[in-house]
């Protein structure tokens, strides 16, 4: 595990923007999200801070890797100048095996890494996608959950654009897909709120915007509680889940960018920490929205 030395910049912390290469299954195509993003960026560079990407920068899932750089090099020289860190998810785990090997010649794989922890102020907090404590995605190889999204492809592909306009994949599209695929997924999310049900306590009830399939989101919850637990860091930051979330001061969910809301987590030196949004061109205090889309753990 990577240990960075504290520093006295804010950490702006972002997740799961899913770049792919601009066709019809490229969510951050879609929305003007590109344009939004790079007005983020200004934004930090302008409150000189230091960016981290918490995994899901790219979508290898439903596009080939070589188009997906090609189509993205402008942000990732930027992210170089910018000396951006990034942490890879499971949708871009085909990068796992290449860090710090330096096969990738572009600067920007030179910040890439695994989880790690940082001091900052006086707390300890540990940085991770979140897929890695996923019995679903943990460990790379591809599962049930690439196999959807790329029979989710196929359906972008006839349709011409991206399932849901500003929203990403949902359950409601592998509906469509077959009754058999969906059986199956609802066994594997069985098995996990099962598996962790014993781990629930009082301290679910202190998180904010839980999901609305709350079996999914307690299940993951449950293990990111027991790494908190058993490793005796502070505070845990990840992505994965899709949905921006604080719970308790001890666990931070950064978002998304392919949704409706484009959220971001903003650390400040001392180690306080708030979630913002980034609306209509401008950095906002992130508010709990009165309905939550489900979380996807794809």
């Amino acid at each position: 595990m990577v240990k960075q030395i504290e520093n006295n910049r804010t950490l702006f912390v972002v997740s799961d923007l899913h770049m792919g290469d601009g066709g019809p299954r490229d969510n951050f195509a879609a929305d003007n999200k590109a344009a939004q993003f790079s007005l983020f960026l200004d934004y930090v560079e302008q409150e000189d801070g230091e960016l981290l990407i918490l995994g899901d920068l790219f979508e290898f899932w439903q596009a080939n890797i070589g188009r997906v750089l090609i189509k993205r090099m402008d942000f990732l020289d930027r992210f170089a100048n910018m000396q951006a860190w990034f942490v890879v998810g499971n949708h871009d785990a085909d990068f796992e095996a290449l860090i710090g090997t330096r096969m990738l010649a572009h600067p920007f794989f030179d910040r890439m890494t695994g989880p790690f922890e940082r001091i900052i102020g006086n707390k300890r907090y540990k940085f991770m996608h979140g897929h890695e404590l996923d019995p679903f995605n943990q460990d790379g190889t591809p599962r049930w959950g690439r196999i959807l999204v790329i029979l989710g492809g196929l359906i972008e592909d006839r349709k011409g654009s991206p399932l849901l306009s500003a929203g990403g994949f949902s359950e409601k599209a592998l509906l469509r897909m077959g009754r058999g695929f969906l059986w199956m997924w609802n066994n594997s999310v069985s098995w996990l709120d099962k598996n962790h049900r014993s781990q629930r306590g009082v301290w679910l009830s202190d998180c904010r915007n839980s999901a609305r399939d709350p079996r999914r989101e307690k299940g993951i919850l449950a293990l990111y509680r027991q790494d908190h637990l058993r490793e005796g860091y502070d505070v845990l930051v990840t992505g994965h889940t899709h949905h921006a979330m604080a719970c308790n001061g001890w666990y931070y969910n950064t978002g998304c960018w392919i949704g409706l809301r484009n959220n971001f987590l903003r650390i400040e030196p001392d180690g306080s920490a708030c979630l913002w949004e980034w609306k209509n061109n401008q950095a906002v205090r992130y508010e709990k929205p009165a309905r939550f889309r489900k979380a996807s753990l794809l």
